[in-house]
């Protein structure tokens, strides 16, 4: 029987690019194989925690919530062999399924809607003497190759790039590896400032405002953050 280990299933408001203000329904997973410095799920990732439960289950609930859209989140769903059973039975009710991933691994027939990717920049990686992380994470973390690859097979998709407002070496990241991976539409990247509390958030868009205007990005809100706080369920 398919399953995967859940970190937490709710119901909110999506917060983060195109589809943001739809109310939808979050399935996160557990397991990560990054350790971005400022991950805002740390249960996820640097220490995982959840419950194993089966893709039947879970997708029974989705679709007795009566909630249309679907949000596969973690840590990293293509990390998870389940993620591709769960994905078609939700996609089978005619619901609308988000998957949220890194960008940083590969699942074979994991299919959706919408594929919504954050690559993560140099800035996300952790600097700590006496272990190999930040070597991992920074040979996981830039794969143009593999972000061609997801983007040329996707439905649909988009980018959300959080960066840290005020560093150019942000946005020079970025525009390299947009261009090795050979995406040229802007319009569906997101710049999505760093922070978790409202006054960061708030300070964050309105310094990355002028710098989606001169590059043709879209600014990224992080909605949740406003309405609930950096609060787990939401």
């Amino acid at each position: 029987m398919s399953s995967l280990l859940i970190a937490e299933e709710f119901i909110s408001i999506q917060g983060e690019g195109g589809l943001v203000g739809a109310p939808s329904y979050f399935v996160r997973v557990t397991g990560c194989p990054l350790r971005c410095v400022w991950c805002d799920e740390p249960n996820t990732s640097w220490t995982p925690k959840g419950q194993r439960m089966a893709t039947a289950d879970i997708a029974e609930r989705v679709i007795a919530s009566g909630i249309e859209r679907v949000v596969l989140t973690g840590g990293e769903p293509f990390s998870q062999a389940g993620s591709v059973d769960l994905a078609q039975r939700i996609m089978s009710a005619g619901l609308h399924l988000t998957i949220e991933t890194s960008g940083a691994v590969a699942q074979p027939g994991l299919a959706c809607d919408l594929l919504s990717i954050s690559p993560k920049l140099w800035h996300s990686t952790p600097r700590r003497r006496g272990d190999n992380l930040a070597e991992r994470h920074d040979r996981l973390r830039y794969n143009p190759d593999l972000l061609a690859s997801l983007v040329g097979q996707a439905k649909d998709w988009q980018i959300k790039a959080v960066v840290r407002p005020g560093e150019d070496k942000d946005i020079k990241e970025l525009l390299d590896l947009l261009s090795a991976a050979g995406i040229a539409d802007r319009g569906r990247v997101f710049l999505v400032p760093e922070g978790v509390d409202a006054a960061a958030l708030d300070a964050g868009l309105r310094a990355l405002s002028p710098v989606c205007i001169k590059y043709g990005f879209r600014l990224g809100h992080r909605l949740h953050l406003s309405l609930y706080g950096n609060t787990p369920g939401t």
